[in-house]
């Protein structure tokens, strides 16, 4: 498999999603029909990744419920909706979360993976856009997202056991598995010969993805403020090839944001 020839070109001027100086003190308020008559709001893929026993981690069997994840991670201009919808204005979406002013991705282009967003950022996107279309979406956790990047059988990749050049957006070239180093994000799906075997994007490269549980005890997810770090997974176009891992796990301050971080939706399960 050979990756994209080269990185996409950057959109033009009028293709980019700017972040403006957020005013909390606002008034103005909108009514969710006229909401909906006025914002586009976010279009999710879902991939329904079938229930039953998988590998977890070191060859551990769990089992999960059917649920639905989105094929891509959340882009640019699907996080706009709630910016220009007044999410980080209404305090309802913020119960149990520290509220931040919002922080303009380092890739503006629409489709690129929207990044500079921290966990609790990801949750209140995630309680605004459930109560817009009547759906309860989160943030997936751990045994969810590794579900959906290993398969059944627990693969190292999401396409196999082995890396495999051009497969991902991440560093090859530091431990010489390959040529590539784009050094920056691409557009979400761009990496199409790295699908995992559940018809998932993304889950290897490009940006690394916030979950619900804490790091230290991922029996945890609902919400607080107690700044315990929460887990990512995934590696980003930052991370080396061993990092690609499926099961690899880390764990930072939910306040934390980077350039190389972004998060995607599940469909809880129960939803039909």
């Amino acid at each position: 498999m050979s990756p994209p020839a080269k990185v996409p070109p950057l959109p033009d001027a009028s293709q980019t999603v700017p972040v403006a100086p957020y005013n909390y003190n606002a008034t103005t308020t909108v009514s969710t029909p006229q909401l909906r008559q006025t914002i586009l709001l976010p279009d999710i893929d879902w991939v329904e990744i079938a229930g039953g026993e998988f590998i977890y981690q070191d060859s551990e069997r769990r089992s999960l419920p059917t649920f639905r994840m989105a094929r891509y991670p959340i882009t640019n201009v699907q996080y706009q909706t709630f910016i220009d919808a007044g999410g980080y204005r209404e305090k309802r979406w913020w119960t149990d979360l520290e509220r931040p002013e919002p922080e303009a991705s380092h890739w503006p282009q629409a489709n690129r993976p929207r990044t500079n967003v921290n966990w609790y950022e990801a949750v209140a996107f995630c309680r605004w856009l459930s109560a817009q279309l009547g759906d309860e979406l989160r943030l997936p956790t751990e045994e969810e997202w590794e579900r959906a990047a290993r398969g059944r059988d627990g693969w190292q990749y999401p396409w196999g056991n082995t890396y495999e050049s051009g497969r991902a957006n991440i560093n090859e070239t530091w431990d010489k598995m390959g040529d590539w180093n784009l050094q920056q994000t691409t557009a979400v799906g761009v990496y199409a010969h790295g699908t995992s075997s559940e018809g998932v994007l993304d889950l290897s490269g490009n940006v690394s993805e916030w979950c619900l549980n804490r790091a230290e005890h991922p029996e945890q997810i609902q919400a607080d403020t107690s700044g315990q770090p929460r887990v990512l997974r995934g590696d980003s176009w930052l991370s080396v090839t061993d990092f690609g891992c499926g099961s690899l796990r880390s764990g930072i301050d939910p306040n934390g944001r980077a350039i190389n971080i972004g998060f995607r939706l599940v469909l809880s399960a129960h939803m039909p």
